[in-house]
């Protein structure tokens, strides 16, 4: 439980300032091959789009970048919405990304912690199509406080067909544990994001190794606390040997 809750503070600490100055991290990076451009963002998995959001930031910087946003979870696609009021430069869909069925998504009730008090502080982050994810990660007694709905499920071409995303230079996806299944629905011919970056922390080793082969021939792979950083060979190969420099190659084999 340490070391996922050292883990995730890592993580949220990518909003701060600091983290935008510094080639270790990926916001760094999107700032520095998009900054000037007309950028195209979805962001699976958005939570409230704020909370330890590595994109948050550059969304406000960066006027010119327009994003389409996931969640799932009622009461976060509800704080999402507010904390992004831009409507000219931003979409959002309460919906789960999968073969297209209606499914059960589960979550924390957020007041849980007025009875649980030492629960860990992103506990009302965690949300999955997998009840038992979430007991395996705050143990049975988050059971009484665990919530469910139905949600529209889509697939990845038919989100992006809705939205009419024509153009896509990050895809950032956080959806504990079912990353991969979001990420195999990318077509690569029609679109090559120059940034993608996702979780590995809750992957199979069969999913992570599937992922690296799907990526590894258009992207190069870095591994930055529990995700990874694909970045398109399109991209500048300066930029990418600098980036080799400063970020850790990652290797299926490793």
């Amino acid at each position: 439980m340490k070391l996922r809750v050292l883990l995730a503070r890592l993580k949220r600490q990518l909003l701060k300032k600091p983290f935008l100055k510094d080639a270790q991290y990926p916001p760094y990076w999107f700032q520095m091959v998009l900054g000037a451009k007309e950028a195209s963002i979805v962001q699976i998995g958005s939570n409230d789009g704020k909370t330890g959001d590595p994109l948050h930031q550059l969304l406000q910087m960066n006027k010119n970048w327009k994003a389409l946003f996931v969640e799932p979870v009622p009461y976060l696609y509800q704080r999402l919405q507010s904390n992004y009021k831009d409507s000219n430069r931003f979409r959002f869909e309460n919906v789960a990304i999968n073969n297209g069925d209606q499914l059960t998504f589960y979550w924390v009730n957020p007041n849980a912690k007025e009875s649980l008090k030492d629960l860990p502080f992103w506990y009302d982050q965690l949300g999955s199509f997998d009840q038992d994810h979430i007991v395996k990660q705050l143990g049975d007694r988050i059971k009484p406080f665990i919530l469910s709905e139905v949600l529209e499920g889509i697939q990845l071409d038919s989100l992006f067909k809705r939205n009419k995303i024509e153009q896509l230079d990050v895809l950032h996806i956080d959806t504990e544990g079912y990353d991969w299944k979001i990420l195999s629905q990318l077509n690569l011919n029609k679109f090559e994001p120059s940034f993608i970056l996702y979780e590995m922390n809750h992957l199979s080793k069969q999913e992570m190794n599937a992922s690296y082969q799907f990526l590894k021939d258009k992207y190069d792979l870095f591994h930055i606390g529990i995700d990874i950083l694909a970045v398109s060979t399109k991209v500048e190969e300066q930029q990418r040997l600098k980036m080799s420099l400063t970020m850790k190659k990652y290797d299926s084999e490793l």
